[in-house]
């Protein structure tokens, strides 16, 4: 039986600026939202928002994104 992921541990940054982003309900409510079941999620995925409260702070809405990472892959060159 594998261990399941607890979705209160997903890491969430900003793509803008990478300030880390805290969300006050946690994760949960995003990716509910979005559509994505909990259980699908491993320490291998990160919520990237388009924005967040330090770069746009009179943005009242973030948009989230969930990225998966390729165990094995290779950085894009320039990054």
């Amino acid at each position: 039986m594998a261990d399941r992921f607890d979705p209160s541990l997903l890491y969430a940054e900003c793509r803008r600026c990478g300030s880390p982003v805290i969300l006050a309900t946690g994760p949960r409510e995003a990716l509910l939202w979005m559509g994505i079941a909990p259980d699908t999620l491993g320490a291998d995925c990160l919520l990237l928002y388009e924005g967040c409260p330090r770069c746009q702070p009179h943005s009242p809405q973030h948009e989230p994104r969930l990225i998966r990472f390729r165990s094995g892959a290779a950085p894009h060159p320039g990054h």
